[in-house]
């Protein structure tokens, strides 16, 4: 009986043991967790403004080099015909219908070039406002000089399955883009 209770007796120390010792290092453990959780929101953090700031470097980097002309390029043909390709896309997007889209001359400043162009389109109001979002959303740099607008005749359409009553706009805009020379020292 008496190793029973020996054995007893070194089972309950050995218990009290490894409850005191499990107390102290959870305890421990517990802080240390709610500190790596800290510090991994913080890392977490700091990615994702590192990730913004990659996004808008490289969004600075391409207005660069869209609205730059760079010794190896020879002509602005590609630089127009991107533009052209920009604005018959968007109103095509925005169901908008291109009237005219005139450029003038362009004119040369130093380092910049300046060129503008009059665009007529016919839609709707709301149509416009996104038309005026996508060019300065644009890659290029685009200045909206100024821009009129005239309300159509009203329209009233008649098909089988609904009747419509729409009213629409002509607005005519004056662009400016820009192309800016590198210079060289």
């Amino acid at each position: 009986m008496k190793s029973g209770r020996i054995l007893f007796m070194c089972s309950l120390v050995l218990a009290l043991g490894i409850i005191l010792v499990d107390r102290i290092y959870v305890v421990g453990l517990h802080k240390r967790i709610v500190l790596l959780e800290k510090e991994r929101i913080a890392a977490s953090n700091q990615l994702a403004t590192a990730k913004i700031v990659q996004e808008n470097l490289n969004h600075v980097r391409e207005l660069v080099f869209e609205n730059m002309e760079f010794g190896n390029q020879s002509d602005s043909g590609a630089f127009e015909s991107r533009f052209f390709e920009f604005i018959t896309q968007s109103v095509s997007d925005l169901k908008l219908r291109l009237v005219a889209l005139e450029p003038s001359r362009p004119n040369t400043k130093g380092a910049q070039t300046e060129y503008s162009y009059k665009l007529v389109i016919e839609g709707d109001f709301f149509s416009f406002g996104e038309l005026c979002a996508k060019l300065e959303n644009s890659r290029r740099i685009i200045t909206l000089e100024r821009f009129s607008v005239q309300q159509l005749a009203d329209k009233f359409s008649t098909s089988i399955v609904t009747q419509s009553f729409t009213r629409g706009i002509t607005a005519t805009l004056v662009l400016n883009t820009y192309r800016i020379k590198k210079r060289t020292m």
